[in-house]
């Protein structure tokens, strides 16, 4: 009787280590949509490109709508880090506020806010 308790209870340590990871390896993806100001295809590439970082599987920015949509996984990113990584390159989005520096180095066709028509 003593040896199926030793059996089931090295089963039982053995079992939880691989439980544990099961429960760790379940990815939260998620998907949003947000407004990103930007005028030219410049400005796709680098609010594109912004929006990449650590944890953002993709990253497309509609032009003509001023759409960002992001893929990303909730477990190692938020979704406010995509805005405010968007918004320290110069461009605003509809929650952060662009980086005052960063917008006055953008080259002049992607000054949006300079009465650049948009469309």
């Amino acid at each position: 009787m003593k040896t199926y308790k030793n059996i089931i209870y090295t089963l039982f340590l053995v079992a939880i280590p691989f439980l544990a990871n099961a429960q760790k390896k379940e990815k939260s993806i998620a998907t949003c949509e947000f407004t990103v100001e930007g005028v030219c295809e410049m400005c796709k590439e680098r609010i594109e490109e912004a929006a990449l970082i650590r944890g953002v599987k993709m990253a497309e920015w509609d032009q003509p709508t001023g759409v960002l949509k992001a893929v990303y996984r909730k477990d190692k990113i938020s979704e406010r880090e995509i805005h405010e990584a968007i918004a320290a390159v110069g461009h605003a989005t509809d929650q952060v506020p662009a980086n005052e520096a960063a917008y006055d180095k953008l080259p002049k066709c992607c000054a949006y806010n300079d009465g650049v028509d948009k469309h």
